[in-house]
């Protein structure tokens, strides 16, 4: 299957993931907090009431986290313009929260956006998920442009296991508008031939290939 996935991948343009793009620009980019006004309080969506009603009528964890990952896929564009605005960018990474405010404001996001939405929407129901950044190879298969960190997904633990999860991938590889459910809850195996975090534990494997493993064309020249 993931070698179907994988020919997938290069018969179609994805966007690349430059650093703008991954939500942690408070910490890598600016250095600091922005000292610019926070949202006002009447201003902000209600989390715990959204979170709910996406989950509502279900039970178990693993239908509330795809309930989530469903509806942010389905409600959440990606922001090309936020890619490319070096204003925008200023304005909306003033902190976590802000980009999770602003996502669901404009119904667009990058990867960092996504992320992090699906986590606090997740900690609303009970719902332990992390946000993840890390690297990803070209859509072609072949080794990174970048040495930078240039992209952010999840992992969300279900039953007591961790499952990864890419929403930004699942919707740019969406087959007749629905996001591609390759990307939830993926093999790390599978998971790993694209994906490789800036912390080894989010490999979800016991004895994880390097970054320069990692960095090995998939297919053979």
């Amino acid at each position: 299957m993931f070698v179907k996935q994988i020919v997938f991948l290069v018969l179609i343009v994805v966007p690349t993931f430059g650093n703008a793009q991954i939500g942690d620009v408070i910490n890598r980019d600016h250095g600091k907090r922005s000292t610019s006004t926070p949202m006002r309080a009447e201003h902000k969506i209600d989390l715990n009431r959204l979170a709910r009603s996406i989950t509502g009528g279900q039970r178990s964890e693993e239908a509330k986290s795809k309930a989530i990952f469903n509806w942010i896929a389905a409600n959440i564009a990606y922001d090309h313009t936020l890619h490319t605005s070096k204003t925008l960018q200023k304005e909306i990474y003033t902190s976590e929260a802000n980009v999770v405010q602003t996502a669901l404001k404009r119904k667009k996001a990058l990867c960092g956006g996504y992320a992090m939405l699906f986590r606090d929407l997740c900690a609303e129901v009970g719902i332990k998920a992390e946000v993840v950044h890390g690297y990803t190879k070209l859509y072609n298969g072949q080794a990174r442009a970048t040495n930078k960190v240039n992209h952010t997904w999840n992992s969300v633990k279900i039953n007591g296991q961790w499952k990864l999860l890419d929403i930004t991938w699942a919707k740019s590889h969406s087959r007749n508008a629905r996001p591609n459910l390759f990307w939830y809850h993926t093999s790390p195996n599978d998971f790993i031939k694209t994906h490789y975090p800036e912390n080894k534990q989010w490999t979800l494997q016991p004895n994880p290939i390097s970054l320069k493993e990692f960095d090995k064309p998939v297919f053979s020249q």
